[in-house]
This record gives C-alpha cells, sequence and structure tokens, in this order.
C-alpha cells in the first residue's frame, strides 16, 4: 500500500489531537476532503509452478479501529468502499484458473522460491472520499479479510490496520496527506495479504514382466479424482506417454465438474507414465487398471510405491501397476526333433555326394 510523504503539518495535527483528547470536538471545517482519497492494498496468491490458479474468494470488511492518545477511530467505516476488483461481487477479490501468473522475484512475498514457485497478483482500491472527518488527526481503521478455501493457506495475519493522516489544507477544509498499512494491529508495514495453495502431483506408472509379456501392449487406465473444487484445471504431462494410443487421445488437461469430480482414460505401455499436476490438497484419488489377462500388482514398481487411491497430501504421490506374463516351453521339444533333423542332413549330405560321384565318373568317360 502506498503511503503519501506527510507535510511538516504532521507535529502541529498530532498536538491538536492531543489537545483535543476527552473535548467536545467543534469542528470549524466544511467539511470538504481534498488529496488523495484512495489507497491501495495487494493481495497474492502463492502456488507451485505446476498447478492452475484455483477458483477462490476472499471478502474484506472495513471497521473504525481503536483511538488511543495519538490515533483517532476512523470515522465513516461504513462508507468506505472497495473498488478496482474484477469480481461480480463487492468487497471481495476472486481467483479463477485463467488468471496471470508471475515467477518473477519479489521481496514483498516472504520465503518465495522463484524457481519453483508462481503468484496469482490482486490489487483492490479502498476509497474514503465518502467520509467526514471533522478535524486535523490520524484516522484509524481495521481492514479484515474472510475467506476459506481448499488447500489455500491464509496470511497468517487476517486483519491490517490503515492509518489515514488528514492535516490541514488552503482554506476552510482538510486533505488527506497519506496511508500507512500495518500487519495486523502492529507496527510493522505491510503491502496486504499473502496466501498459499497447497497442491501436488500424482504420477501413475506402466510396467510389466515376463517371458511372454508384450512391451508394446498398452494398458487403459482410468484416473478419478473426487472431493475437489468445481472447474478446477489440472494440466496433465504427456512427456513420458503417447498423446494418442489407437484412436484414443489421452488429455492433457482435466477440468473439475460441478460436482466436484472428474475422471479420464489413459493407455500406457511398459514404462511409460503419467503426471496430474496441481491437485488439491485433500482431494481424493483412484487409479485402476484393466489388465487384460495379465496377473496385475499395484504400487509394486520401485519408487512408484504409493497407493493407488488414497487422499492428496503435501507432497508429490507416485504410483503404478506391474503385469506379469509367463509361459512354460514344453520340455523334449528339441530332443524328439534332434534325430529326425539328424536323419534328414545326412540324407542331404548322402545324395551330395552320389551325384558328385556320378558327375566325376561321367567327367573321366
Amino acid at each position: 500500500m502506498k503511503k503519501t510523504t506527510l507535510g511538516k503539518t504532521t507535529a502541529a495535527m498530532l498536538t491538536t489531537i492531543m489537545m483535543l483528547n476527552g473535548s467536545p470536538m467543534v469542528s470549524a471545517y466544511s467539511g470538504t476532503i481534498e488529496g488523495e482519497k484512495t489507497t491501495t492494498f495487494e493481495k497474492y496468491l502463492v502456488m507451485d509452478k505446476d498447478a492452475n490458479v484455483p477458483n477462490a474468494s476472499f471478502t474484506y470488511s472495513i471497521s473504525a479501529g481503536t483511538p488511543t492518545n495519538d490515533i483517532l477511530a476512523g470515522v465513516d467505516a461504513n462508507k468506505v468502499t472497495m473498488e478496482g476488483v474484477d469480481t461480480e461481487t463487492a468487497n471481495t477479490i476472486t481467483y479463477k484458473p485463467n488468471d496471470t501468473t508471475s515467477s518473477d522475484a519479489n521481496n514483498k512475498i516472504k520465503n518465495f522460491n522463484s524457481s519453483t514457485q508462481k503468484y496469482a497478483l490482486k490489487k483492490a482500491t479502498l476509497d474514503f472520499s465518502q467520509c467526514q472527518f471533522q478535524q486535523p488527526g490520524i484516522y484509524r481503521y481495521v481492514l479484515t479479510e474472510l475467506g476459506v478455501n481448499q488447500a489455500i493457506t491464509n496470511d497468517e495475519a487476517t486483519t491490517r490496520t490503515i492509518d489515514v493522516y488528514v492535516e490541514n489544507a488552503e482554506g476552510n477544509s482538510l486533505k488527506i496527506a497519506g496511508y500507512v498499512l500495518h500487519s495486523g494491529t502492529g507496527s510493522n508495514k505491510s503491502q496486504g495479504y499473502t496466501n498459499n495453495y497447497d497442491t501436488s502431483d500424482l504420477t501413475f506408472r506402466k510396467e510389466v514382466s515376463g517371458n511372454q509379456a508384450s512391451h508394446d501392449k498398452y494398458f487403459k487406465f482410468t484416473v478419478n479424482i473426487t472431493g475437489a473444487k468445481a472447474n478446477t484445471v489440472y494440466n496433465v504431462d504427456l512427456t513420458n506417454a503417447d498423446s494418442t494410443v489407437n484412436g484414443h487421445t489421452n488429455p492433457t488437461t482435466l477440468t473439475v465438474g460441478t460436482n466436484g469430480t472428474v475422471s479420464a482414460d489413459y493407455y500406457l505401455k511398459h514404462g511409460q507414465e503419467i503426471k496430474v499436476e496441481g491437485i488439491a490438497k485433500d482431494s481424493k484419488y483412484n487409479v485402476t487398471e484393466d489388465n487384460d489377462g495379465y496377473s496385475s500388482k499395484a504400487a509394486s514398481v520401485e519408487n512408484y510405491n504409493d497407493p493407488t487411491s488414497g487422499t492428496i497430501v503435501s507432497s508429490d504421490l507416485k504410483t503404478s501397476y506391474l503385469n506379469e506374463k509367463t509361459g512354460t516351453i514344453p520340455t523334449g521339444v528339441i530332443i524328439s526333433v534332434a534325430p529326425f533333423a539328424a536323419i534328414t542332413l545326412f540324407a542331404v549330405a548322402g545324395m551330395v555326394t552320389i551325384k558328385m560321384s556320378k558327375k566325376r565318373k561321367t567327367n573321366e568317360d
């Protein structure tokens, strides 16, 4: 949030406040307010680079702060409006999957890792033009954020303190000289709010083994995700799989329906895998396979041994199916064939010898 540089009249303004503290307030001002009548605050939603922006919303309220010896309670708090936010609901900030994100280094975000994270930024404007300030002073307001969204951790402090600096202007009027936003009710300055979106990736892999197992055979997988936020979009990484198999296209994105579920089929052969990215924590998942006559073992591949169904946690999950197909070669086949092969070989050799002998005798004659 920006702060307008305060004029030299601040000291005199504070003196006036202290003189008036406890005394009936008599205003000689016309009620006209000049200066900067709006201020902004920022809201960051931080997530993994693999995740899409979720559907999430946060609402805000403004109330009068607690007065102190040097601070006045904010006046007309119910007349402060919030503008400049792309939402259909008043005093609300909304995030959607198509929102722009950035990974640029930003020292405003605590512990932000630009190599693994990105953020979606929203800015809201608070308008104090309808507040009827009656005297110079520092007026305190409290901004409160509310919102419960799946897998989103709210800022460690849901309130921000806004101090509005009002001083004398030319003529019989007052002006807003500046704003300062504090974290919580303390004295630390703040730019706004930061929330974190907790997601993980789900990878499922296909491997086959056995002397009768085909490495070129495709197996059908079905992945189901439930308990998710409607309209959430997941990217699917097909780097280690085929995009199209026998006319079937393996989907590259999945969109959660209005009932909070999404299901899709994928085809994989030996050594291939699929990764569904950015699934919100506490969503449920289930990966099944059509083994097509092979014996099947779930979660049996080394390093891909997480359960094939369960709950998304705060770490990536890797699961798999190992299919086996073996056959027994009949014993004695080579032995029983060998004598006949030997007889045939000798017969051919004999015929060649006789033919060569006849040819030699003819040449001699």
